[in-house]
């Protein structure tokens, strides 16, 4: 459902627990005209630039919801558990138990403006890709900041500074970002056979098709900062993303093949056995590393990287 009002006429009143519920009807029904939610003037604010624009948020935010793994990965890093998250099949294994337990607003791409609005946040963070209709109504329940989408071209380094931003964090995540470059440099001088010397593919066999993950993608960024060569298909900077054909053995294939596993997707144990992947070079020299999709594709963020450096 699209829910972008244009048009919007907008007045401001105080928020509290008596106008929770009308401000619900109002947010729900999608009318022409419905409340702005103010900063409380008593507290402190800052200004913080997204790809949605410049947003007040408070200077201590105490009571944040995140509408993605994202948010969650670079607010977890950074030291703040959320007050509200949104739905997955499970939560992300690689964040812990500061994942699991956290209040849940919703759907990943159908979050509960009234549930968010019950939690009385003071900071909405969440991802243009996902939720960019639903901005209106979020920035009246609280100040929201969002992200451009899915980390391609090494955003997902300037994702996470805007996420810190927003959280007054900026000098952790620069620690942070320090550390993870440290571990690439690293990692790239230890390998052997040198990264150089091999080709690397990412790739995905879900109830979508076949999917490739290019040098643009958030894993594929990483790989490429660490010197590993891509097939011709997936040195594609133009997309992050590509859909290969079953009959092509050409553009999945290469050295070592990383498979994005998600629990809903193939398998290791099925792609290797299959018809027509068995045939891969990759395949038939034991190269092929199962991974997981939450690290290599959905977390986008700080911790998300190290643990494809992990891997």
């Amino acid at each position: 459902r699209d829910w972008s009002v244009t048009g919007v006429q907008t007045c401001a009143l105080p928020i509290s627990s008596d106008a929770i519920g009308l401000l619900t009807v109002v947010l729900l029904a999608g009318c022409q005209q419905y409340p702005e939610v103010p900063l409380d003037p008593s507290v402190p604010s800052r200004s913080v630039t997204h790809v949605m624009g410049t947003t007040e948020v408070p200077v201590d935010p105490q009571r944040v919801v995140v509408l993605d793994i994202t948010p969650l990965d670079a607010a977890i890093a950074l030291g703040i558990e959320p007050i509200g998250t949104i739905s997955y099949s499970r939560a992300p294994d690689y964040l812990g138990d500061k994942a699991s337990g956290l209040e849940i607003v919703g759907l990943f791409n159908q979050p509960s403006l009234e549930k968010i609005l019950s939690l009385k946040p003071d900071l909405i963070l969440g991802v243009r890709s996902v939720s960019e209709g639903l901005y209106p109504k979020l920035s009246r329940i609280a100040p929201t900041v969002f992200i451009d989408g899915f980390g391609s071209n090494w955003d997902w380094q300037n994702n996470f500074r805007i996420y810190a931003d927003a959280l007054n964090q900026s000098e952790q995540a620069e620690e942070l970002l320090a550390d993870y470059q440290q571990q690439v440099e690293t990692l790239k001088a230890s390998l052997t056979p040198s990264p150089e010397s091999l080709t690397t593919s990412v790739v995905l066999d879900g109830r979508f098709g076949f999917i490739a993950h290019t040098s643009t993608s958030f894993s594929g960024a990483i790989l490429q900062e660490l010197g590993f060569k891509r097939n011709s298909a997936q040195s594609d900077k133009s997309q992050s993303f590509i859909g290969i054909s079953r009959e092509d053995l050409d553009s999945p294939d290469g050295d070592v093949l990383f498979l994005i596993h998600y629990p809903n997707t193939t398998t290791k144990e099925e792609f290797v056995s299959d018809r027509l992947w068995s045939k891969l070079n990759a395949v038939q020299q034991n190269a092929v590393c199962e991974v997981r999709g939450e690290t290599w594709a959905a977390g986008r963020s700080i911790l998300a990287a190290n643990e494809v450096l992990k891997d």
